[in-house]
């Protein structure tokens, strides 16, 4: 064989093995969601993470929460065998305990998956759930309409005697 023979011999192999090489894509896992509750005095997260796949060879090894404040800002809680998946979502819950909260720091959730590294897509919310200003103005909004139909409500009373 010739030297431009080899070329496109060469050329036209390379094309046939690129043309049949498809994309892969990474299967990073994605916190979907938090749910934070109280424990009696310690904070739980329910944490919902999305994986395709998770068999011993592959899955979500590591969960790590990062808090603004508090005594533990950082904490891991490492994960060794696979989870069970919702079939039609692809997902499984974690319970971590986070321990006492004293105030409310912004949480940040990252799940990491053995093969293919940590999720892009955190999870991050106000610990605890329900945040005290909002607290403070639904106790204001409630006592004011009891107030009110305590104040109906006796008014009704005294027109009826």
């Amino acid at each position: 064989m010739n030297q431009g023979a080899i070329i496109a011999l060469v050329t036209v192999l390379t094309l046939v093995s690129l043309s049949s090489m498809g994309r892969v894509f990474a299967d990073v896992p994605k916190v979907l969601n938090v749910v934070v509750w109280d424990d009696g005095g310690t904070t739980k997260l329910n944490v919902t993470v999305y994986h395709s796949d998770e068999v011993s060879s592959h899955l979500v090894d590591l969960l790590t929460v990062t808090l603004t404040s508090g005594p533990n800002l950082f904490q891991e809680f490492p994960q060794s065998d696979p989870h069970t998946l919702d079939s039609s979502t692809r997902t499984f819950n974690v319970t971590l305990d986070i321990g006492s909260i004293s105030d409310a720091p912004l949480v940040t959730a990252q799940a990491r998956c053995n093969l293919h590294g940590p999720s892009s897509q955190n999870w991050t919310g106000t610990v605890p759930e329900y945040p005290q200003m909002m607290l403070a103005l639904t106790l204001s909004v409630t006592t004011l309409s009891v107030l009110l139909l305590h104040r109906r409500r006796s008014k009704n009373t005294r027109t009826c005697f």
